[in-house]
């Protein structure tokens, strides 16, 4: 095949899945180089690993059905395994709607009617149903494997190792479990408590932004699991007078998990595990990310996309735990980094991201997050991503960078998105106080601060007027919603799918402020800023503002989240914007 006829073939591929050539050249190059190392992946698969063709999801329940992913485990949520097994087939996965089934036989028009069924009485769309042919031991094999959740087996492994805690395959099936179990749960952090006494050693998920208190187990079973998860993360098992970290990976549903291992000395004489589950494929893409703030997206697609080099510099802010780490990697998703140098420095490392050149800075690293950014700048980056701004050097550094013409993008910790100006300012030397604070004012693409709202179960949440739910229509008008719109309200008995707490998943709460690009303005704002004036930024002509408590009033009226929960942080949201002022 000529190379003329070969580029024009893989130009109309590129086509057919609308996407730049040079994407599809990169995957075809990559494809090629996997192969030789045994591993085979299509195209698609790895253009969407890139973040080239990130799938876009819908979080929450939409008048039509929602459109969550459902895997094998949660579709058992909705037909039974006893069921599925009965019709001699297997739910697969409920993924942009189509529906796989993996079945050994036949299946019948009935049994689809059944299933689909089932899966719209709990408001799951089911847009098609694709069947997939197995060899029957194969599929016999899966559906006694999925017959038993790990939490069922856990019980019966924690009652054997109490009889018997150096069972080394024991305590290694215990560990799988736990990490399958959380895993699906929608657990972020695992959290193992050591100590003499047995009534103390608890095994917690943290789901939701909840902590629930899932296992409670012996000392002597307890031991042997927390020696096994120091020594797979390559920490010293003996000691527990020190601070240590480490990594370990576990395969799940036929992906690799990274997960984070931090231990800690506890009084009397215990000590604390938490483990961190990175997930990648949970990562939302850019798309997803601002799909209820278009008017963000777009002003930020536009600042990641410019082709000019004026430099930049974005905030995303937010307490810990509010998602801040997820929207740096969903912005990462959006550059385009076929074309362009991006670096990151990070403390440490989360997410492996294709096509970036990322730094890991720990407490035993010899170089500060300060001295990479330094570093940085002989290595002709386009993007800097700076995992965290947490002392001067950092800013200092960072502003830097945009000022020699680079896009920085960054998190920070602070209340709202004005507070992150006041921090940025807080982190200045008296020396540098002006410098920076002009650069700040002149480079600031964007302050952006979020929270994570928890959203209604789609499957039990049930709907009332907004008059009914708030009492009165005065309190209605204060929120800005009309007494006759339909809001959401939890189930307070929840159902098996959010196991039973009327709650699944969270969502962005989103606060963003854009200063004016004229430069008239930028240095007004600078001036703002140098007299400690930050709350009147937001009045200079041309600022685009949002405050959250817009974005908390649209989830309501899109059914996203607790009317009453939601009308409570509006409240929380007046009387902290009324005392910083």
């Amino acid at each position: 095949m000529t190379d003329i006829f070969k580029s024009e073939i893989e130009k109309a591929q590129s086509e057919a899945l609308n996407i730049p050539p040079r994407h599809y050249e990169l995957a075809v190059a990559e494809q090629a180089m996997r192969r030789t190392n045994g591993r085979h992946l299509s195209i698609e698969e790895i253009l969407r690993r890139n973040g080239f063709v990130p799938e876009v999801r819908a979080h929450t329940a939409t008048h039509g059905g929602a459109r969550d992913d459902l895997t094998m485990q949660s579709l058992r949520l909705y037909v039974s395994a006893a069921n599925q097994a009965a019709m001699g087939l297997c739910l697969m996965e409920l993924r942009d709607g189509v529906l796989r089934i993996a079945v050994g036989d036949r299946l019948d028009d009935a049994d689809i009617i059944r299933i689909t069924n089932a899966l719209k009485r709990a408001n799951r769309e089911v847009l098609k149903v694709e069947v997939e042919p197995w060899d029957r031991t194969e599929l016999a094999r899966l559906m006694r494997e999925q017959s038993e959740v790990a939490g069922e087996r856990l019980l019966r492994i924690f009652a054997a190792l109490s009889k018997d805690a150096d069972d080394a395959m024991l305590i290694e099936q215990a560990l799988n479990d736990i990490l399958a179990e959380a895993l699906q749960s929608r657990t972020s952090d695992i959290h193992f408590s050591l100590q003499e006494d047995d009534a103390r050693c608890w095994i917690r998920y943290r789901v939701d932004g909840d902590l629930v208190y899932k296992h409670l187990v012996p000392h002597r079973v307890m031991a042997p699991l927390v020696t096994r998860i120091k020594t797979d993360s390559k920490m010293d098992a003996a000691d527990r007078q020190h601070p240590q970290d480490g990594r370990l990976a576990f395969e799940w549903q036929g992906r690799m998990i990274d997960i984070r291992v931090a231990a800690l000395p506890v009084a009397p004489s215990g000590e604390k595990l938490t483990l961190r589950l990175l997930d990648r494929d949970n990562l939302r893409s850019f798309d997803e990310l601002f799909i209820n703030a278009p008017i963000v997206a777009e002003r930020l697609r536009k600042s990641i996309h410019a082709h000019t080099k004026d430099g930049g510099l974005i905030i995303v802010s937010g307490p810990t735990g509010s998602g801040k780490s997820t929207t740096l990697y969903g912005i990462i998703q959006e550059i385009d980094r076929s074309s362009r140098a991006v670096y990151s420095v990070e403390a440490p490392v989360e997410y492996d991201m294709p096509l970036v050149d990322q730094t890991s800075v720990t407490d035993n690293s010899a170089n500060t997050i300060a001295d990479i950014i330094r570093a940085l700048m002989r290595h002709d980056p386009d993007v800097i991503i700076v995992g965290e701004m947490r002392d001067g050097d950092t800013v200092e550094a960072a502003l830097r960078a945009t000022e020699s013409g680079h896009l920085v993008i960054t998190t920070l910790h602070a209340v709202d998105a004005l507070h992150t100006l006041d921090r940025v300012d807080g982190f200045l030397s008296s020396a540098y106080r002006t410098s920076g604070l002009y650069i700040l004012g002149h480079a600031l693409i964007a302050s952006l601060s979020q929270r994570l709202v928890k959203t209604v179960c789609p499957a039990c949440h049930h709907e009332e007027p907004a008059g009914v739910v708030f009492g009165d229509g005065e309190k209605c008008k204060d929120l800005g919603i009309n007494p006759g719109e339909m809001v959401a309200l939890a189930h307070k008995g929840g159902c098996d799918l959010c196991n039973h707490t009327g709650f699944l998943g969270r969502t962005l709460a989103l606060e963003a402020m854009f200063p004016p690009d004229d430069q008239a303005s930028r240095r007004a704002i600078t001036e703002m800023m140098v007299s400690n004036v930050t709350t009147s930024v937001v009045d200079v002509p041309g600022t685009i503002y949002m405050p959250r408590r817009e974005s908390i009033r649209d989830l309501i009226r899109r059914n996203a989240i607790d009317a009453n929960m939601g009308a409570s942080l509006m409240v929380e949201e007046a009387v902290a914007r009324q005392n910083r002022r």
